[in-house]
């Protein structure tokens, strides 16, 4: 499964407009509040009408009454927030190697979500769902926000057991939180728990062990070993030339990396485990991520989406930043969705303060913006100079008084306005 296009009509900020995607990787930008997270939602919305095709929903992403767009309007001396309806998300995409067009609507507050003009991608999950039985491949959908490593989803359990499933196993287990931004880590790390217990019980690890502990390893630099500590009840990560550290000592960065890997890998090999140790190498699907950057150190920003392409080859991302070193990465401009612009024709010549300023719309970046700022200042200072050395001795103390303004702002860099009011005393005198 893969996404051609989305529409949306009275969506979130959106009043109408329509998205490309890019078959493997996509990256959106823009500025604070023009509405990448609300592009990433919408997208959620259509993927997780797959898993209306099931009878076992693990989960489920329905359009809510704040979906709609608001309108600010003020009527006989009174301000009101003014909802548009009908709310509507289409898409158009590849399904098992067919071109589906779909679409879920809610025409009002206390209405259902529509997806009659669903029915032909419904359809095709709902076959999936009589031959879970046989080798079919079915596709991974997940969405992991900003807060994916910070909160559990709701239906999380507190209680969970570190030796056996609760339930019987399914393969629809890989749908389980799909369309939730929050990342399950408690279940996560009770998995990695029943896996090597069984693996201690049979003598030798499961071939998805392996691969997700490989996933793992392959995208966090330098990490050499992953596994599950009894004792602690955590995950501990090992990396060359250091000790094992349980997952609540790492950094941040660290952290988040490795489980949303290892949840994406972990999904996978739930929902193929026909596919064996190349179940990562051809389970397709979509994976949503906002703020891919979060937490991430420049060096590794600047190979994370590589790393997830790799490990993950056909897997369509679609995800938000704020980070010129992720847009450096990308490998066509066709990656790029520019919220607020044109895509350039080149990015992979670009240097960093050429996206800054071509794509991220950052003046200077060179320079911090109290230096730009401070240069600005000393050239108008230098300006207003040359008019006081030229006007009347009744007006000097009024040009006097705008340069000692222009210089207050700076009063903790002595050696800034040292300069300045040497050059003022060179040609106004005392």
């Amino acid at each position: 499964m893969k996404i051609n296009t989305l529409s949306v009509e009275n969506f979130r900020c959106y009043k109408k407009n329509k998205f490309t995607f890019h078959p493997q990787v996509n990256l959106i930008v823009g500025k604070n509040a023009t509405g990448k997270t609300a592009v990433l939602d919408a997208v959620s919305v259509a993927m997780a009408t797959w898993i209306l095709g099931f009878k076992k929903k693990n989960d489920q992403k329905s359009l809510c009454p704040t979906d709609a767009t608001l309108s600010y309007i003020e009527k006989e001396g009174e301000s009101q927030f003014v909802e548009a309806w009908p709310v509507l998300v289409s898409a158009a995409g590849i399904v098992e190697g067919k071109l589906v067009e779909w679409e879920r609507s809610k025409d009002s507050p206390t209405g259902n979500t529509r997806y009659g003009n669903a029915s032909s991608l419904i359809t095709m999950a709902k076959q999936c769902d009589e031959h879970l039985a046989d080798d079919i491949n079915l596709p991974l959908i997940n969405y992991y926000g900003t807060m994916r490593l910070w909160q559990d989803p709701k239906a999380t359990s507190a209680k969970l057991s570190l030796t056996k499933s609760i339930a019987k196993p399914s393969r629809l287990d890989g749908y389980k939180h799909c369309v939730d931004p929050r990342i399950a880590l408690k279940e996560l790390v009770a998995w990695f728990a029943r896996q090597e217990w069984q693996a201690f019980q049979e003598g030798k690890e499961s071939i998805m062990l392996r691969v997700v502990r490989k996933a793992v390893i392959n995208c966090i630099e330098s990490a050499e070993q992953l596994r599950y500590d009894p004792k602690r009840g955590e995950l501990l990560l090992t990396l060359k030339g250091a000790e094992p550290q349980p997952f609540n000592l790492l950094s941040d960065g660290q952290r988040c990396v490795l489980a949303l890997v290892a949840d994406i890998a972990q999904k996978a090999a739930r929902l193929n485990p026909h596919l064996g140790e190349e179940v990562l190498d051809h389970t397709e699907g979509i994976v949503l991520i906002d703020e891919l950057d979060l937490h991430l150190h420049p060096k590794w920003q600047r190979h994370i989406i590589e790393d997830l392409r790799t490990t993950f080859p056909k897997v369509q991302f679609i995800c938000t930043t704020h980070s010129p070193f992720l847009i450096q990465s990308l490998r066509s401009s066709e990656e790029l969705i520019m919220l607020d612009g044109l895509a350039p024709a080149q990015l992979g010549n670009m240097t960093l303060s050429d996206i800054a300023v071509g794509v991220m719309d950052v003046n200077s970046p060179e320079v911090s913006l109290r230096y730009a700022k401070m240069k600005g200042v000393a050239i108008e200072y230098l300006k207003l100079l040359d008019e006081a050395a030229k006007t009347p001795e009744e007006k000097l103390q009024d040009y006097k008084y705008r340069l000692a303004n222009h210089l207050a702002p700076y009063a903790d860099n002595p050696a800034f306005q040292a300069f300045l009011e040497m050059q003022r005393v060179a040609k106004l005198g005392s």
